[in-house]
Parts: structure tokens; C-alpha cells; sequence
């Protein structure tokens, strides 16, 4: 026996040899089916190796090795799939640390599955300020793009103001713009061409001063299905000028969802994305009234004083007060038929919630915008697709994350059921990975009883100063 094999054979290592040292930055998920959403298909009985924020092995458990002290999630059954992507979010005042109202906000969309977000809104220096922290790992939470603040018709004054204001906030570092339309045909038209210009996407409102098929000519990402009902209408109809986001009166009668097909059509030629709001329309325009959207138990994380006033504000809206139910739920159907059309046609949806605010509560909300698009006839896969993948390929970051394969980004949400069965198992979170930090059940549930906590904590007095420390709506 030669003097290496009699080594090994005694247990002895030779003094060249240096042991691996334990993988203590690598998590392995063991023995799990996987939903990787490169296409719709399951990969049952897989071992997934996370080293650092990436993934780096996929393959059969009985072929894909764990790395010595690597730390094991068993699957025992579980469903791993990528971490979902709320891509209209509204954050609110804060350093994104627990106790304040933006922390509270990331760590119920940790809590709900959310691992990327896009802010559409929120005050002009906490948004960048909490992407960044979050991006340098001061804070945790989802991967953060933000929008300048909104250019609309009191913000902009005239084409050249919206080019400078354009050029404002690229040299301000953020990600893309925002609009809530009633700008003019001239001065869009120059928002438009300095954001192409810079490279800046615009996303948001879309006003009958534009209307839908300059928006989607123009190339604008389009939120909450803004200008189809319009289009809707016969095309002499006064109407068209005067419906607005919530439409609960006589025009709807004159609606014709016939026209719904050219619609999508002309929106999947423009290659135009949709994040269509399903589920915060269905809010506003609830039947059942305001007690059901008060019994919803995910408001037990959200400042009570912001419930009552989301009840005010729907209890003394004298358009949704005097509106037929009937009309209301024709309201929700026609924007699920748009909706449904869009995707029949091959055109891009993306989930948003546009959350906090009117009962909709951050991170519960995006699963109630994909429960939305199932029932309005998206199949389960279609509405994974949109939580995940479209986000990434709509951001350019397919490559990066938004899938579960060698190299993408360890953005990962561990369920207890098969969410290609149905959409609502996304609800039932085994653990959470952002960006390789692993959150067991244990440590979201330990997130939602502390965001609980401080939401309706009364004031902290310190020498005469009353500091607030519940959240924001």
C-alpha cells in the first residue's frame, strides 16, 4: 500500500492537503419541486445551492451535492418558485429601520414574498434614500427601483419645463418617471422624447388629453388600465372626455367590450406592459360596502387611524355612495375583461398594488392583485409570469433574477403548496430569500407581530417632544 493510500485508509490527510473550509455563506434547499418560470413546468425532487446573493447548482437531489456546512432548508414537499415583484408600490416617510413607517413597509412585503419593488410614489428624498440603504445592506429588504416625483399638470408648466425637469432627475439618480397625465398634448410629447433621451421609462396615468393610442404609440407603460374604458365608447361619444379612473355612471351602459380585441391588439403591437390595478378598483368599487374592506385581517398591520380615514373617505364619496351596486360590479367586469384581453392578445401584464392606502395594505396586497387577475381569467400561470419574470424583463434584468436557475440572483419564496395549481398558495410561505439572507416562518412572523406593534404604538415623549412611531397609510 503506498504512503497516501495507507493515510486516507488510517483517517490520517496528508500535510499538503487543505480541508474545504465550511460553505458558512451558502444555503442549500434540499429535496424541493421547483417552479423555475423559465417556462410552465415543475422540476420535482431538486437540490438548489445558494452561495453569497446567487445561485449557484441546481439539480436532481440524488446527483446535486450539498457543500460542507452549508446550511439546509429540507423540502419535505415544499414549492420553490422566485420571489414575487410588486411593481407599483408608494413608500412612505422613513429611513427604512423597523420601527419607522418605511421599515414597516418593507418587512410586510419580506413577510408577503415580495423580494423586487418599484416606487411609483412617495416623498421625493426617502425613496432613493431607503433603495440605497437597502441596496448597500444597512436595511433589509426587497430589491428597490424608484420614480422621480410625478410630472402632471401642476407640477409641469409648458414642454420646456418637462425637458429640464427630465434631465433633473436622471442627474438625480433615479430610475425612471412618473405621470399622472393632464399634461397636454405638446408638453407629453416632450416629456416623452428628453426621457427616451436619457434613458428614463415613464410609467403611470394616462388623461384624455393624450389619450390610449398616443400612450402607447409614445411607448408609456401604462397603469391601471387608464384610457380603455374610454375606448370603450362609440367613437363620437362626449363621454370619452369625461370618464375617468372610476366610472360608475351612466356612460358604462354605452361601453361596448367588442372593442376590447383591437384594443389589446394595438397594445401588444405597440409592445406597451400593463400593471393593471385590478384588485384596488375592486376595493373602491366594493358592493359589499365598507365593513367586508374593514373585517380584511391584514389591517391589524396598518395605522388605525389611517383604516378610519379610508372609511371616511369612501363613506362620504357621493359617487360611490349613490352608486348601483350593479353598476359597480359591471365597473370591475369590464376591467377584467380589458385585462383578460390583454393577455388573450400576448400582451405584457405586470402585478402592482399601488399600495398603502385604502385598505390595501403593503405585501398582502400583491396577493390580493394576483388573486384579481386569476379571477378575471388569467390562468395561474400567466399571473406568476406577471409577479415574477415580466417584472424582470420588463426592467432588462432577465438575466438577473425573476427565474430560478444557475446564476440568477437568490431571490426565492419557499411555499407549502404548488402555486401553478392555484395562485392563492403564494399565501402559503414556508420562508422568504432576499438576495441569499434566508427568513424561515419563524423570523416573518416574528417581522409581522413587531410591524403589528409599532403601527399602533402610541406616541414616545421625550423631553417634550412627541415622536411618532406608527406607520403611514
Amino acid at each position: 500500500m503506498g504512503l497516501a493510500l495507507w493515510m486516507t485508509a488510517c483517517g490520517t490527510t496528508h500535510p499538503s492537503v487543505k480541508a474545504e473550509p465550511p460553505a458558512k455563506d451558502t444555503v442549500a434547499f434540499v429535496d424541493v419541486n421547483v417552479v423555475p418560470m423559465d417556462s410552465e413546468r415543475l422540476l420535482a425532487h431538486q437540490t438548489v445551492v445558494v452561495r453569497g446573493e446567487r445561485i449557484i447548482a441546481l439539480g436532481p437531489v440524488d446527483t446535486t451535492p450539498v457543500p460542507s456546512g452549508a446550511i439546509r432548508v429540507e423540502g419535505q414537499g415544499r414549492y420553490l418558485m422566485p420571489g414575487l415583484a410588486d411593481m407599483h408600490l408608494h413608500l412612505v416617510p422613513g429611513t427604512g429601520q423597523p420601527e419607522d413607517p418605511a421599515g414597516q413597509v418593507l418587512a410586510l412585503l419580506l413577510a408577503n414574498g415580495v423580494t423586487s419593488a418599484r416606487a411609483l410614489g412617495g416623498p421625493k428624498d426617502t425613496s432613493r434614500l431607503v433603495r440605497d440603504r437597502v441596496a448597500r445592506g444597512e436595511v433589509l429588504g426587497p430589491t428597490l427601483r424608484v420614480a422621480a416625483p410625478s410630472m402632471h399638470g401642476k407640477s409641469v408648466q409648458g414642454p420646456e419645463q418637462a425637458r429640464q425637469r427630465v434631465r433633473e432627475y436622471k442627474a438625480a439618480g433615479y430610475d425612471l418617471l412618473k405621470t399622472h397625465g393632464s399634461l397636454g398634448r405638446e408638453t407629453y410629447d416632450a416629456m416623452m422624447a428628453e426621457a427616451r433621451a436619457q434613458g428614463l421609462a415613464v410609467s403611470g396615468h394616462v388623461t384624455p388629453d393624450v389619450g390610449l393610442f398616443h400612450a402607447l404609440e409614445s411607448g408609456q407603460q401604462i397603469e391601471h388600465l387608464d384610457g380603455y374604458l374610454n375606448e370603450l365608447l362609440p367613437e363620437n361619444d362626449s363621454a370619452r372626455q369625461q370618464v375617468g379612473q372610476v366610472e360608475v355612471g351612466e356612460p358604462l351602459e354605452r361601453m361596448e367590450p367588442a372593442r376590447i380585441p383591437a384594443l389589446a391588439e394595438a397594445t401588444k403591437k405597440a409592445g406597451v406592459w400593463s400593471s393593471p390595478t385590478l384588485a384596488l378598483f375592486e376595493t373602491v368599487t366594493n358592493p359589499e360596502g365598507v365593513e367586508a374592506l374593514r373585517a380584511r385581517p391584514e389591517l391589524r398591520y396598518a395605522k388605525q387611524s389611517s383604516v378610519e380615514a379610508w372609511t371616511q373617505m369612501l363613506a362620504n364619496d357621493p359617487q360611490m355612495v349613490n352608486a348601483p351596486a350593479e353598476r359597480e360590479r359591471r365597473f370591475a367586469e369590464l376591467r377584467r375583461q380589458v385585462t383578460r384581453g390583454l393577455y388573450t392578445a400576448g400582451a405584457k401584464l405586470l402585478v402592482g398594488s399601488d399600495s398603502p392606502q385604502l385598505f390595501m395594505v403593503a405585501g398582502f396586497a400583491v396577493h390580493r392583485e394576483m388573486e384579481s387577475l386569476a379571477a378575471a381569467g388569467i390562468p395561474p400561470y400567466g399571473v406568476l409570469e406577471a409577479a415574477t419574470r415580466n417584472a424582470a424583463e420588463y426592467l432588462g434584468e432577465a438575466g438577473t433574477w425573476g427565474t430560478v436557475a444557475e446564476g440568477r440572483r437568490a431571490d426565492l419564496l419557499l411555499l407549502e403548496a404548488n402555486p401553478l395549481q392555484d395562485v392563492k398558495h403564494t399565501r402559503d410561505i414556508a420562508g422568504v430569500m432576499v438576495r441569499g439572507k434566508w427568513l424561515p416562518r419563524s423570523e416573518l412572523d416574528t417581522m409581522l407581530e413587531r410591524t403589528a406593534v409599532v403601527a399602533n404604538a402610541p406616541p414616545r415623549v421625550n423631553k417634550g417632544v412627541v415622536t411618532a412611531t406608527s406607520a403611514a397609510p
